[in-house]
């Protein structure tokens, strides 16, 4: 909730904003500032209340920081080469949520509880120095001083039609509504998945619940990585609506075929599967194929996402997607969770998977 709230509350005003700054500049403070709040955790880690307000201001700042990331890639490289860019975009990002899962463990051993914080905030400071590498995009500081010389009012009726203009904006273009409504959807499944990994892992294949993400969550992270890959190499080579569309029916098959795989491991006559572990590969196999489905979502939505917003409205394009993820986006994984205690873990996925084809029928039909 501490990070969502700040989505929901500051993402679609954030993106307004961004758009008259240096997207440069605002990468770098935003790096600083993280850094220093996560420092600061080193002495103030024992209040959990304190803990919560510098997570809840952490998020506030991460709503500054989307909007100016994924929209620099247009002004850094050519239009035609927009999904590769994309692609290795996605390379990167899920492949340091690989890195960063698989070494948080060794790391707060090796470090310690408290001294974790200082490897953190010094990746933080690290990124800001890559990020002032990039090329001046703006006013920057000019622009943010110009703004503040302005009396509240007239700042405030500023910045809500800027954030009107992009809500009406987005909800003209089909392009740029799809877009959004496909990254959300693979964020939140994502994230459901991770949420729901360690009960799968201990309720369904009866392995210890410190292994989920070694089972579950790093087969689909690899998936989407080895995914993005051949979609940046390969796949751009096709239309970015076929793409998609085959990525939402094996999401969806996918899942489905994993809750039938619950199902079946109930049945006397499979119990072996436990023994043998047959069941791990079979899993591995289909989580891997999970995130690689993901990522034939992910690649080319990110790139209609900036081919078709207009380059003063980037900022603002992506604040609304960042609000929808962090805001709409917590109501699902919620929901999710009382459910799998309710009904059962795999008939929640069953639904998720059903859900999803749904979608997909109704897509293709719509599309013809």
């Amino acid at each position: 909730m501490a990070y969502g709230i700040p989505a929901v509350l500051f993402g679609l005003v954030a993106g307004t904003l961004v758009d008259r700054l240096d997207k440069r500049r605002v990468l770098i403070s935003c790096d600083v500032i993280r850094g220093i709040f996560v420092l600061a955790l080193l002495f103030l880690s024992q209040n959990m209340i304190v803990v919560y307000v510098i997570t809840f201001f952490n998020a506030v700042i991460t709503q500054f920081y989307v909007p100016s990331e994924a929209p620099l890639i247009p002004k850094l490289v050519p239009k035609d080469r927009l999904v590769p860019a994309n692609s290795m975009f996605s390379f990167t990002f899920y492949t340091s949520l690989a890195v960063g899962s698989i070494l948080a463990g060794p790391l707060l051993r090796l470090f310690g509880a408290q001294g974790i914080f200082f490897v953190i905030s010094a990746l933080f400071f690290t990124a800001s120095l890559f990020s002032s590498r990039i090329q001046s995009q703006g006013e920057g500081t000019v622009g943010l001083k110009s703004l503040l010389q302005y009396n509240v009012g007239y700042l405030f009726s500023r910045i809500w039609s800027s954030f009107v203009e992009g809500i009406k904006y987005v909800t003209e273009s089909k392009p740029l509504t799809d877009a959004i409504a496909l990254l959300t959807g693979t964020q939140i499944i994502l994230v459901m998945l991770g949420s729901l990994g360690p009960g799968f892992a201990d309720r369904i294949l009866h392995i210890d619940v410190r292994d989920a993400s070694l089972f579950i969550v790093g087969p689909a992270v690899l998936g989407i990585i080895l995914g993005a890959i051949w979609v940046g190499t390969v796949g751009y080579r096709f239309k970015s609506t076929r793409l998609i569309q085959f990525g939402i029916t094996a999401a969806g098959s996918l899942l489905v075929i994993i809750a039938l795989s619950v199902r079946i491991l109930k049945i006397p006559a499979f119990s072996w599967l436990y023994t043998s572990h047959v069941v791990f590969p079979l899993e591995i196999i289909l989580f891997f194929l999970l995130g690689a489905s993901n990522s034939f979502l992910d690649v080319p939505s990110n790139s209609i996402l900036q081919e078709k917003a207009h380059g003063s409205l980037h900022g603002r394009v992506y604040g609304m997607l960042n609000a929808f993820v962090g805001g709409v986006g917590i109501l699902p994984i919620i929901a999710g969770g009382v459910l799998a205690d309710t009904i059962g873990i795999g008939k929640v996925i069953f639904i998720l998977g059903f859900l999803i084809l749904l979608y997909s029928g109704i897509r293709m039909r719509y599309n013809k």
